[in-house]
């Protein structure tokens, strides 16, 4: 939910909260879904979290409504077939894809987009936030996925990560040079693609599992963070 933070961060809003609701009702409300599928039948204690969820998703879309620039749903359009899609896999229990991990990012980034639109943001910020939210947190999930796969004695993937990192860090400068927005989040990215390069050639212990998922995860945040700061000047 980074990128939708960090919406509501640069462009606060009703509209933006109301969306924000929508977003974390949809989030929180697949755990008691997925119980129910998988027990075939639904409890009356998950039955009473679905139906709050649902209050909770409802007044959002109504606060959402009240903006002034309904041209927010474009960004919503797309999340539609892919929310879908990442739903059907999770109430199915199928082992997550890097494609599935990535399209868990690219729902929030599509919201926050939506959110600043509905703020009154303008269409260059929105965008912004939506790329650089789905980039900063799909590099290093990419990274992950390849240090848990040769932890685990598989196949590495560490060329696939480099490529992705590489990717990113090239769009984050064509960002910079288009946009104009500070160097703090461009410079970050640059960072994260010399530590996919040397960390595997200078560790000298391998970390466990749930080390490194923290360890990304803090990752993500200061990507996060890194990238409000260079899209203030945006506004």
């Amino acid at each position: 939910m980074l990128p939708t933070i960090s919406a509501l961060t640069l462009r606060p809003s009703l509209p933006g909260l109301g969306l924000f609701l929508v977003g974390l009702a949809g989030f929180l409300g697949r755990v008691p879904l997925r119980r129910a599928v998988r027990g075939r039948s639904l409890s009356s204690f998950d039955g009473k979290w679905l139906s709050f969820y649902g209050l909770v998703g409802a007044a959002g879309l109504v606060l959402a409504l009240r903006s002034s620039r309904l041209d927010f749903l474009l960004a919503l359009m797309p999340a539609l077939p892919l929310g879908a899609w990442l739903l059907w896999v999770d109430l199915n229990a199928g082992a997550r894809s890097l494609a599935a991990e990535w399209i868990s990012i690219a729902l929030p980034a599509l919201l926050g987009v939506a959110m600043i639109r509905a703020g009154n943001g303008t269409w260059p910020l929105a965008g912004a936030l939506g790329v650089g939210g789905f980039l900063s947190l799909a590099a290093p999930v990419a990274y992950l996925r390849a240090r848990l796969a040769l932890r685990r004695g598989g196949k590495s993937s560490l060329g696939a990560a480099l490529s992705v990192h590489g990717v990113a860090g090239l769009i984050a400068l064509a960002m910079q040079l288009a946009l104009g927005l500070r160097w703090l989040w461009p410079l970050w990215m640059g960072m994260l693609l010399l530590r996919v390069l040397l960390e595997p050639k200078l560790e000298l212990a391998v970390l466990d599992a749930k080390a490194l998922g923290l360890r990304e995860s803090l990752v993500c945040t200061i990507s996060a963070f890194a990238l409000v700061l260079s899209l203030k000047g945006l506004q």
